[in-house]
């Protein structure tokens, strides 16, 4: 299966003069949007850019990172991305501008943009996903309960102040939650702010609760959302997408298939499947019939708990769970003792699926513990 790289090689050569702006290029300014480009793209308020070459020369050197990643295949290919856009015609003069990077775990807020322009009326902003932050997660999960998290009024007001500085039209586009936030900036637009915009793009990004898609701004801009899951979405089919959306293949499986460099291309198209398969369908089906039964307030207690357990250990990224900081199994179980039975059952299933992927051991271990000690409760009661 062909992927992005794969696409550098085909349409690397074509300016976009030549060839018009396409999906497939959206994809990859999305996912270059995980770059931390702290000191080297300009930040908000700072007038003029960087070319994408100019800034590729600063990733240049391996960078040797001693801090655990949980996703490290994904993170590895993003400077070989960036490295080889600057190689081509296509890639190689685009001006990024208006980056922002924040992590905030008291307000549980993970935010991340940036501005890539053909010239000086053609612009993508970039938002960034969730990366492996578990603020950033827990911020995914507090869309299900919360008309608007930190992050999404954030996109908002960053894209009304980096179409107040640049003249021309946008797009808008992200991978994961980066894809959430782009079309929740669009829909949050004032209306002849939302006229400059040409396109908005979901790459397998979270949905949204059903009164912001019946909102008049989400109205407004629907008919230009592209929405792009592969075909065992899981983090896509969170909560609602209002419109239709394409099926992408990938050379993964399972949740693995999140990783957008996994995803198939056909020249300046992505590889299309039928539709969802059954582990998606599952999934999506699981997940609506909870969040439909559990009201706004539990869920709350769901989420929180679940970051409780997780940040017991003190670790700050799924990365550093992988090492010593990652508590007993018995230590975080014991966090779930206030909680109501389904609660927990609910809270089982979803670590053991945050466990599933290579950490099998550890998976075991929680399901083992979490029965043990479920039934010295029912010993108690009884």
């Amino acid at each position: 299966m062909q992927t992005i790289f794969d696409y550098l090689d085909w349409r690397g050569d074509l300016t976009f003069q030549k060839d018009p702006f396409n999906e497939v290029d959206n994809l990859v300014l999305s996912v270059l949007s995980y770059m931390e480009f702290e000191g080297v793209v300009p930040g908000e308020g700072v007038r003029g850019g960087i070319s994408l070459a100019e800034a590729a020369e600063h990733f240049k050197a391996p960078k040797e990172d001693p801090e655990p990643v949980y996703n490290k295949e994904f993170y590895n290919n993003l400077p070989k991305l960036l490295l080889g856009c600057a190689q081509t015609e296509r890639f190689k003069d685009l001006q990024l501008s208006h980056y922002v990077n924040e992590v905030d775990f008291e307000k549980t807020k993970q935010f991340s943009a940036l501005v890539f322009s053909q010239n000086w009326r053609t612009h993508f902003i970039a938002f960034s996903g969730t990366g492996e932050t578990l603020a950033g997660w827990k911020e995914d999960l507090q869309m299900s309960f919360k008309s608007a998290v930190p992050a999404q009024k954030q996109a908002a007001t960053y894209t009304k102040k980096a179409m107040s500085d640049m003249p021309g039209r946008f797009m808008l586009g992200g991978h994961s939650k980066g894809g959430n936030l782009a079309v929740f900036a669009a829909a949050n637009l004032p209306k002849h702010m939302q006229r400059r915009l040409t396109a908005i793009y979901n790459n397998d990004g979270p949905g949204f609760q059903s009164k912001v898609i019946n909102s008049t701004g989400y109205q407004n801009i629907v008919e230009k959302v592209n929405t792009y899951l592969p075909k065992s979405s899981v983090v896509g089919m969170i909560l609602e997408h209002s419109g239709d959306y394409k099926v992408v293949g990938s050379f993964e499986t399972g949740i693995m298939q999140h990783d957008a460099f996994s995803w198939g291309v056909r020249g300046p198209h992505f590889a299309y499947e039928d539709g969802l398969d059954s582990y998606s369908q599952s999934i999506n089906k699981t997940l609506r019939a909870w969040l439909e039964k559990v009201p706004m307030d539990e869920r709350e207690e769901f989420i929180n708990a679940l970051f409780d357990i997780l940040q017991a250990s003190g670790a700050k990224t799924f990365g550093e769970l992988n090492e010593d900081k990652l508590p007993s199994a018995t230590a975080m179980i014991n966090t779930l003792l206030h909680l109501e039975s389904q609660t927990k059952t609910h809270l089982k299933e979803v670590l053991e699926i945050l466990f599933s992927e290579g950490q099998k051991e550890i998976k075991k271990k929680i399901s083992e513990e979490f029965d043990q000690l479920t039934k010295k409760l029912v010993k108690k009661k009884a």
